[in-house]
């Protein structure tokens, strides 16, 4: 089960820099009324947090499990959600989605750790 949550948690983090990258592509085509400095902080924040995520994958210590990584991906997860918001208009509907299924399969692995240890 182990194996599959790493595999998991690295997928989510692939989609995340996919994220990230479509983001900052789609807003440099678009003048207006983004806040360029928020977003680019939160994508700089975005990839400060996959940068330590990738350090554990690395080290073969990707783990739900592992408190440092639970509180880095959600670290992660917040500034995908203030990354959207600040996009504006430049997130569509599957764009969103995306966000949506890394929060939610997050979600699915940490209540799967908590089903095996109660």
């Amino acid at each position: 089960m182990d194996r599959q949550n790493t595999a998991l948690l690295a997928e989510l983090m692939l989609q995340a820099e996919v994220f990230c990258t479509r983001i900052e592509e789609a807003t440099s085509r678009r003048a207006g009324t983004i806040n360029r400095d928020e977003l680019r902080l939160k994508i700089s924040q975005c990839r400060g947090a996959l940068a330590v995520l990738q350090t554990f994958f690395e080290k073969d210590l990707l783990s739900i499990e592992n408190r440092i990584v639970s509180g880095t991906f959600r670290q992660l997860i917040m500034s995908l959600l203030w990354v959207s918001f600040h996009a504006g208009g430049v997130v569509d509907r599957r764009l969103f989605r995306k966000v949506v299924q890394i929060e939610s399969g997050f979600t699915y692995l940490l209540l799967t750790v908590q089903s095996l240890e109660g």
